[in-house]
């Protein structure tokens, strides 16, 4: 599946996330950066999350660091699948 997020600045500027044509380890880094910024990992994170006390910057942050969850994920799962 194909994940494409669509984001508008204050200044009206978008910018396009194809999810799918990132590289692994672009993934894992972007990943490794959420992690060092919140201290904890997704699942943990989500644990405590509360949307009512969340930001914007928070709220795109989580949308972000999901989706990258769900194509790592994705993606093992493909290749799990080719192996006999």
């Amino acid at each position: 599946m194909k994940r494409r997020m669509i984001t508008t600045s204050s200044d009206g500027s978008h910018e396009e996330v194809d999810y799918s044509s990132l590289s692994d380890a672009e993934i894992d880094r972007r990943l490794r950066g959420y992690e060092r910024r919140y201290g904890v990992t997704l699942k943990t994170y989500l644990g405590g999350y509360s949307c009512s006390n969340a930001g914007h910057e928070e709220v795109f942050d989580l949308l972000d660091w999901e989706t990258l969850e769900e194509e790592r994920r994705d993606r093992a799962e493909a290749l799990a699948r080719t192996k006999p």
